[in-house]
């Protein structure tokens, strides 16, 4: 049973005449009987009683008039849905991002994209990199915010924001008196660090650059999101690599201060399959690139 089919029966049932009827549906008068006689064959009964004079339509033939219009208009109802979300009117984007990324980046990305696509749900899940390398590939999220760069050539990475870390420790340390800080300035120190399984690169980027400036990275407590970093900060566990001035809370008792030569810093960035990009992926990318602009 198809779609014409279906306009055939409902023409001729509204006309009441096989002539009119096929020319409403730019028929002739034998292909609209042929097609009438097909669909009664294929339902198993009379759909209309016909003279040389007259039709009428039988019993059967009126129940099943009003489901047909009702076909027809789901039908279209669903074709238009169809033709909405491949042009990125409606339906929903599922986004990857990690810990530091959904607190410094997302926010303002998914607001762009809301104004652009306000059709478009957005559904996030905070993954590592690792994680979500492997749901990009199974396409289990369509976009993710990462940290580049990204070594898989199945998928397509790039940098939207880099904002430097700066340096969150105790209002009483002794180090809070001074404006800005080496990072020498650190050795002997304990830390509070992001797990490595969140941006694997940017933490053993940062131990190289400790190790540079002459002391190995002591890590206290490895502790996510920032707000967690942060309070352990403020009860003296260590001192907090901060990226962003998003991330940078007023807590009662923190501090921060910036690294001079800014030697360390978030890559923030997008990424997606190749290949052929959905309109809905490809307005996420731009929302990204537009919102790195305002990380700082």
């Amino acid at each position: 049973m198809d779609r014409f089919r279906l306009e055939c029966f409902v023409a001729l049932a509204e006309e009441l005449h096989f002539h009119r009827a096929a020319e409403r549906c730019h028929i002739s008068q034998p292909a609209m009987s042929q097609q009438i006689r097909a669909l009664e064959h294929e339902m198993g009964v009379s759909l209309a009683h016909r003279t040389r004079r007259s039709v009428a339509l039988s019993r059967p033939g009126e129940v099943f008039l009003d489901e047909a219009r009702k076909l027809l208009r789901q039908w279209d109802h669903s074709v238009a849905l169809a033709q909405r979300t491949h042009r990125g009117e409606i339906g929903q984007i599922v986004v990857g991002a990690t810990a530091p990324a959904l607190y410094v980046l997302l926010p303002e990305v998914v607001a762009l994209f809301r104004e652009r696509m306000p059709g478009i749900g957005v559904v996030v899940a905070e993954l590592s990199m690792s994680e979500q390398e492997a749901q990009l590939r199974s396409g289990d999220i369509d976009v993710a915010l990462i940290h580049p760069p990204l070594d898989d050539p199945a998928l397509v990475a790039e940098e939207v924001a880099r904002p430097a870390f700066r340096i969150a420790l105790p209002e009483a340390h002794p180090l809070a008196a001074h404006d800005a800080l080496d990072l020498a300035q650190l050795a002997g120190e304990q830390f509070v660090v992001f797990p490595r399984r969140i941006a694997p690169q940017l933490h053993d980027t940062l131990i190289a650059l400790c190790r540079d400036a002459g002391f190995p990275l002591d890590i206290a407590v490895e502790a996510h999101p920032a707000q967690t970093i942060i309070g352990l900060v403020a009860a003296g566990v260590g001192l907090g690599f901060i990226a962003a001035e998003a991330q940078q809370l007023n807590r009662d008792g923190v501090v921060y201060r910036p690294l001079r030569g800014a030697p360390l810093r978030l890559s923030l960035g997008v990424a997606h399959r190749s290949g052929n990009v959905p309109s809905t992926v490809s307005e996420f990318v731009a929302a990204a690139r537009d919102a790195g602009v305002r990380v700082r």
